[in-house]
């Protein structure tokens, strides 16, 4: 991922916002300013008590969800710029999820429910399979 001539950074956020609005029609800023920067290869771990925006963090640098403001950039490219069809694309080869809430296939076991990404978009059941593999002796499955 090279921008510009130099390495980007797997995922970028640059003074992330997000705020929420309930029922009532009061908001609730759950994100503000966020500035993170992750080079690929790189373990991060995000930590805080119940609520205090660690899936909503999750969801926006995953491009699942959009903030209010700020960017949220994969491989150096700003997801705000992009279609719908070019974001799943984006998500379905550079980014990975564990919910925890499980968003598995039941019918399938947990190395089809990995391999299932790379099949998708076009690799051999074998490379699959070895990736999968890979993947879940990492986290220790």
């Amino acid at each position: 991922m090279v921008a510009g001539g130099l390495a980007s950074p797997a995922v970028e956020a640059r003074a992330l916002c997000k705020v929420f609005v309930g029922g009532d029609g009061r908001e609730l800023e759950v994100l503000a300013g966020i500035d993170l920067r992750v080079e690929l290869g790189e373990v991060v771990a995000i930590v805080g008590s119940s609520g205090a925006g660690k899936s909503t963090l999750l969801h926006l640098l995953g491009a699942l969800d959009r903030p209010t403001s700020g960017g949220v950039f994969l491989g150096g490219r700003d997801i705000s710029e992009v279609n719908g069809d070019q974001l799943a694309r984006m998500r379905n080869v550079g980014v990975g999820f564990v919910f925890q809430f499980h968003h598995l296939l039941r019918e399938f076991t947990a190395l089809e429910n990995v391999m299932m990404p790379c099949l998708i978009a076009g690799r051999q059941r074998e490379a699959a399979e070895a990736r999968a593999q890979e993947l879940l002796t990492l986290v220790g499955l």
